[in-house]
């Protein structure tokens, strides 16, 4: 299914105003636990993905299944998801280069994923994101700074992350 202006109008109406706006977010976004979110994002336009993004609830549910299951750190920053989309990202590489948060350790503040230097860390890829002009130059600069950041090096990078 396709995104269109009308369901943007629906959803903002609250499904014609009967308040039954969340069956309808059901409707529209597929489950991880049905197999289908990957294959309904992939098909997705980037500007219908835009269109879903700035509705904070469905945003929210797209947010959430990206991140399932739980325990592992996005290198594709979730909160960029649409930039990701416009660069060809598909949900499944997304999804397959994560790292388990557990492995996630920084240097240059040392720090792990969630305690201490994980924000600085967070923000620095936020701004390699927004200041990439392409996919490839996001991976580039995602390296040079895990070989700075990272305990291991660009080595602690996903392997379809890593550039040499």
């Amino acid at each position: 299914m396709h995104f269109s202006s009308k369901h943007a109008d629906d959803v903002a109406r609250g499904v014609g105003g009967s308040g039954k706006a969340e069956r309808f977010y059901d409707d529209i976004i597929p489950t991880v636990k049905n197999g289908k979110f990957n294959e309904w994002f992939d098909n997705l336009a980037p500007e219908e993905l835009e269109k879903l993004w700035e509705i904070p609830e469905l945003r929210k549910k797209i947010e959430d299944r990206i991140r399932r299951p739980g325990g592992y750190h996005e290198w594709h920053l979730v909160s960029r998801t649409p930039q990701f989309k416009k660069w060809g990202v598909s949900m499944d590489d997304i999804k397959e280069m994560r790292s388990l948060i557990e492995d996630v350790q920084f240097i240059n503040p040392r720090g792990v994923h969630g305690g201490r230097g994980s924000t600085k860390a967070h923000n620095e890829i936020l701004k390699i994101i927004d200041s990439s002009y392409d996919y490839e130059e996001f991976a580039h600069r995602l390296n040079e700074w895990a070989s700075r950041r990272m305990k291991n090096g660009i080595l602690d990078l996903p392997e379809g992350l890593r550039r040499y």
